[in-house]
């Protein structure tokens, strides 16, 4: 999955203090009244503990709610959300007993309305322990341009990479990703008319983002069509994205692998491909969800263009995937923007309901090599189990396998490694 050596970080245990430290000293400052309904339901006071600790632990885990629907705080007004991602994974060639313990992502964003109903929306993130500024935006609805985004924002492209990272089926987006743009500074407007929804925008460079950051100008739109059926909703999308980088530039494509705790160089990555003129991205996207079965499906391809009388290049990317719901949930699919949200389970656990339980398997496919250029191609198959103890808390597993590898001069070329890597997710 990735050429690196594979390294524990020490610096785990720290944060998680650090956060439960923060959610204990959350009395200091007022948070949102919650509606009886949408309480979790207390243990019966004399309810004689389980024989087994770790059930115990997550039982109270779950039960424990102090930063539940953000934080408001009294004196500025602004709202306070976040979440923490904590991994653990094993290898093939390490060995089950080397088993490796990171925050994937700690996150925490700002809103707060200003004048004349704009939003200010501020986020920043812990990704693998590098401080990254993701959107950091000013928003309106607007009754002729829909919703109007000012700011570093992500350009709208792509299923899987315009929505939430936190309301992914897998625990990382598909190697695909490494064809969409990422966020850059820019004005948008996006809205929806009956079955079409669609968003564009004009950009320019932007803040890093997982390592990328953008050059240039850019024009980036998406178009979503929503067919509803007696047996649930359709999703179809196309993506285009025209971004001009000027003469004599730089332009690199590179994809974490599909599990993310490896450190140093990716198994796919161009590097800097110099006399870079312009790129162009292109993308198919399909979905269905019907009750608790759901499918997905993109396609991504980038065209780029060099100067200097230099040969033009083309990559390409695919993944698909489907899953199955086992409590009988259905995934949200949102009309605003076109993309899927939070699954919430229809009884949560608290160690007597059984939370939602989703099983999920995907084969991805992405190629970076063409011409003189040996980016890399990976195709990989990956299964995947999460159970959603409610709409906080949530524990996922995935078993990666490499199908292939093909890089002429990696040190996992022609290889097929596999790796097992499990996630903690809690979300406020």
């Amino acid at each position: 999955m990735g050429e690196a050596e594979h390294t524990t970080s020490r610096r785990a245990p720290l944060l998680l203090v650090v956060v439960m430290g923060c959610a204990a000293a959350s009395g200091c400052v007022s948070q949102p009244s919650k509606s009886p309904a949408s309480e979790t339901p207390a243990t019966p006071e004399g309810a004689p503990p389980s024989d087994k600790p770790a059930l115990d632990a997550l039982r109270r885990l779950s039960l424990m709610r102090p930063l539940e629907g953000g934080i408001d705080t009294p004196v500025v007004h602004y709202q306070v959300h976040g979440y923490l991602m904590v991994d653990a994974a094993a290898y093939s060639d390490k060995g089950l007993g080397d088993t490796q313990l990171s925050v994937r992502r700690a996150d925490i964003n700002f809103q707060r309305m200003l004048w004349r109903d704009w939003l200010f929306y501020a986020d920043s993130e812990l990704v693998n322990w590098h401080l990254e500024f993701k959107d950091i935006y000013i928003r309106k609805e607007t009754q002729r341009f829909g919703v109007v985004t000012i700011g570093n924002q992500q350009e709208p492209f792509g299923l899987e990479q315009y929505g939430s990272f936190r309301n992914t089926t897998f625990l990382e987006r598909s190697t695909s990703s490494a064809l969409a743009p990422s966020r850059s500074v820019g004005v948008t407007s996006s809205d929806f008319r009956g079955p079409w929804i669609w968003s564009y925008g004009f950009f320019t460079a932007g803040t890093k983002d997982e390592g990328r950051q953008q050059r240039g100008l850019a024009l980036t739109g998406r178009l979503a069509y929503m067919l509803h059926t007696d047996h649930g909703p359709y999703h179809l999308a196309v993506d285009y994205s025209t971004r001009r980088l000027g003469a004599d530039n730089n332009q690199r494509f590179n994809s974490a692998p599909e599990v993310a705790l490896s450190s140093g160089a990716y198994f796919l990555d161009t590097h800097s491909i110099p006399h870079s003129d312009g790129v162009q991205r292109y993308g198919l996207e399909a979905a269905h969800v019907s009750g608790p079965f759901s499918w997905q499906a993109e396609f991504m391809a980038a065209h780029l263009q060099r100067d200097g009388g230099l040969p033009s290049l083309n990559f390409r990317g695919w993944y698909a995937y489907a899953s199955w719901m086992l409590t009988g949930e259905s995934r949200e699919y949102r009309e605003s923007n076109a993309t899927f949200g939070q699954v919430i389970p229809h009884v949560p656990w608290n160690g007597r309901g059984g939370g939602a339980l989703e099983l999920a398997m995907r084969l991805s496919r992405t190629d970076l090599n063409d011409g003189d250029i040996a980016g890399g191609r990976e195709t990989n198959l990956t299964l995947g189990i999460n159970w959603y103890l409610d709409k906080s808390v949530r524990l996922s597993a995935n078993l990666v396998h490499a199908l292939e590898l093909d890089k002429p001069g990696g040190s996992y070329d022609g290889k097929h490694p596999s790796a097992l890597v499990g996630r903690l997710q809690y979300q406020f």
